[in-house]
């Protein structure tokens, strides 16, 4: 048990919690088209008032696991 959000390693991804569907989609979609379309993505689905700051975590939480993900776990 990993105590974060989103977790993924090659073309596998897990994540747990009321985002976990937000974070999977916007991985997959930030690694099939663009980064920018997995932002546009989480700006439709994120609550009013808080578009640019769920828009920042989110993908924050996803860009270590773009490029190979982190090194050690």
């Amino acid at each position: 048990m990993l105590n974060q959000s989103i977790f993924a390693k090659g073309n596998i991804a897990t994540a747990g919690g009321c985002l976990a569907s937000h974070y999977l989609a916007a991985w997959i979609i930030a690694r099939l088209e663009s980064v920018e379309a997995a932002e546009s993505a989480l700006h439709y689905v994120a609550p009013v008032g808080e578009k640019d700051e769920y828009v920042a975590r989110a993908t924050g939480n996803i860009n270590p696991y773009l490029h190979g993900g982190p090194a050690v776990v």
